[in-house]
């Protein structure tokens, strides 16, 4: 039964479900007993620009068993619900590219509602499989210092945790609450001795393996230390950066004639290289004995960076040959750290934890 009364602005639906009868909670049993009659009125999705009401009559029947009164179920807005489903999803819908104040103002809802049936459409678990690579990294939630970690497949290329903090004691819950934490081979993760400590202690079976791309950012933060910021002609910063195989004969040119000017300068270039060079080794018998040989050039190249950045080497040395063991890399992990940073800055930052979580499962979920 649907009766149906339309206004400049507003739409009024009369209705009642088709359904003879229901079964009883309580005891299971059908019954088509009308007990007693209740009028709801309930929120549907705007037609044509114009809010739509529904006015329910919904039924309670009295169970022929136990002799109980029960409401009829409401399948069109849910238990105790005063809104549609249909609005709640385009709610959702809606805060996907504008705040939510825009789609509660465009709605003629509250600022709650659309919240909560953004919550309610993207409320999505994380991976609850069987990891064999792990991907690890920390990303800023906000300034200064707040930090999170990124728990993520790199076989699945999907998410299995979101940690707030990025200290040992932070993150070895979460490696120790995987599904099947028994099955990681390996885990991926930065220079960071937080990380090592807790996937040693949570995941003992599992190959440490020092992200390569974090190892070679370290040489060339070294080299920009022994540079100092000196300026140089033309683009010779630029160029130093660059891997050698990367330039052009002209420019090959002009960095080798500014740093045989420089010999300091072309020493710590040349270690920068050598670091790089030394992940293209196929064999990871002559990637050890390179590294060991790397590690002793920059010992007794009385360069400082460098110095410092051999020891780091050392203490890192397992991991980095793990390397050639799992060839395995964060490039996955820091893309879509990258993107979660730019969902933040698009909404100004977030205030409910909760949230800013879900929000980030969502997005990659659709990706």
């Amino acid at each position: 039964m649907v009766e149906t009364k339309e206004g400049e602005a507003v739409i009024e639906v009369v209705a009642r479900y088709e359904a003879q009868g229901a079964p009883c909670p309580r005891c299971g049993c059908f019954s088509a007993r009308v007990h007693q009659w209740h009028r709801q009125r309930k929120r549907d999705a705007k037609v044509w620009g114009k809010v739509v009401w529904l006015l329910v009559w919904k039924r309670r029947f009295r169970c022929p068993s136990c002799h109980k009164a029960f409401i009829e179920p409401d399948p069109a807005c849910g238990r105790y619900r005063r809104t549609t489903g249909r609005l709640r999803r385009e709610a959702a819908v809606g805060a996907e590219d504008a705040s939510v104040r825009a789609v509660a103002r465009w709605q003629g809802v509250s600022e709650g509602l659309v919240q909560r049936s953004w919550v309610e459409a993207h409320l999505a678990p994380v991976c609850q499989g069987a990891p064999r690579f792990m991907g690890m990294d920390g990303f800023c939630v906000a300034r200064p210092g707040r930090m999170w970690t990124g728990l993520w497949d790199l076989e699945e290329r999907a998410p299995l945790a979101l940690v707030p903090g990025e200290r040992q004691r932070d993150v070895q819950p979460a490696l120790e609450g995987l599904a099947h934490p028994e099955a990681v081979q390996a885990v991926v993760i930065d220079l960071a001795e937080p990380y090592r400590q807790a996937v040693q202690m949570a995941l003992p079976q599992a190959a440490v393996v020092a992200d390569k791309f974090h190892v070679i950012a370290l040489a060339g933060r070294a080299l920009r230390e022994v540079r100092r910021g000196r300026r140089g002609r033309g683009n010779v910063a630029a160029l130093l950066d660059r891997g050698v195989e990367r330039l052009r004969p002209r420019e090959r040119e002009q960095l080798a004639e500014a740093l045989s000017h420089q010999p300091e300068l072309a020493r710590a270039w040349a270690l920068k290289e050598w670091l790089r060079r030394l992940y293209h080794r196929s064999s990871p018998i002559v990637a050890a004995r390179d590294l060991d040989a790397w590690r002793e050039a920059a010992h007794t190249s009385d360069l400082a960076p460098f110095q410092r950045l051999a020891g780091t080497v050392g203490r890192w040395r397992e991991e980095i040959l793990n390397y050639w063991r799992f060839p395995l890399t964060n490039a996955f992990v820091e893309g879509k750290h990258n993107r979660v940073k730019v969902l933040k800055r698009r909404a100004y930052g977030y205030r409910n934890q909760t949230t800013f979580t879900l929000r980030i499962l969502n997005l990659v979920h659709t990706d």
